[in-house]
């Protein structure tokens, strides 16, 4: 039997894992919450066609596990499910709703839509209402998905041979080196090394190896290429490995600029 609802004071704490779902309406998805084997039906649907967006786990089996109703969005109640295997409880959030449920994406869409052009969070505020830190939160609510899973959909689609380089750009008026890992034309990972040294670019190329593990966990790329330019060629390859003594290291093909 489903546990009652409850209010937001007695939800999930701060830092609770989600599961994003997309639903045809918002019509769609309370129908699905006040039935748990239509939920159930389209979570199992969700995840044969979207199996990034789930943990490995959810393939184990689920059990909902609670409702509560949001006091941010008000009406809106959210259902939250337990995995089998390892137990770990995941708010099931539909696409309609901010993370953290911030607000409907409707309704923020337009105001981040010019962020594109670097209109200033105070600009917004000043536009659209709220504050200039509400903005800047939601902006860099687009960078927390997981890359990897966001570009590639499935484990065969996953390319065998990349390429690792380190691009130069600025951050707050310095120059700064990103790391950046792109293979099939797909741009897979990016990040920003805090120096040009083998420590520094190992760590930032593990971010990509990180995500891919996440995603794809039996993922091991045939070869890596990059032109030896700036820091240690080998940074990519160890980053890939854990014990750095994977097999891919002699297939880096260092090349001189």
């Amino acid at each position: 039997m489903m546990n009652p609802i409850v209010m937001d004071p007695n939800s999930p704490s701060r830092g609770q894992k989600h599961i994003c779902l997309l639903f045809e309406s918002e019509a769609h998805y309370q129908a699905c919450v006040a039935d748990p084997a239509k939920y159930r039906a389209h979570l199992i649907e969700s995840q044969q066609r979207h199996p990034e967006l789930f943990p490995q786990a959810f393939a184990a089996g689920f059990a909902f596990h609670d409702t509560y109703q949001s006091r941010k969005q008000k009406g809106l109640v959210l259902r939250r499910i337990r995995l089998k295997q390892t137990r770990d409880v995941f708010t099931l959030r539909p696409s309609f709703v901010m993370p953290h449920l911030i607000g409907r994406s409707e309704e923020v869409e337009k105001a981040l839509y010019l962020r594109q052009w670097d209109l200033p969070f105070e600009a917004l505020a000043y536009v659209f209402g709220r504050d200039a830190m509400y903005w800047y939160r939601a902006w860099l609510a687009f960078g927390r998905p997981n890359l990897v899973g966001t570009t590639v959909k499935t484990a065969e689609r996953m390319p065998a041979h990349l390429v690792a380089d380190e691009k130069i750009t600025w951050l707050d008026k310095a120059e700064v080196c990103v790391p950046t890992t792109v293979g099939a034309g797909c741009v897979l990972g990016i990040s920003v090394a805090e120096h040009e040294d083998g420590a520094s670019l190992q760590k930032a190329y593990g971010e990509f190896a990180q995500e891919a593990a996440q995603v794809f966990p039996d993922y091991q790329p045939e070869s890596v290429c990059t032109d030896g330019s700036r820091g240690d060629p080998r940074s990519m390859a160890e980053a890939l490995s854990e014990d750095h003594t994977d097999p891919l290291l002699p297939a880096l093909d260092p090349q001189d600029p």
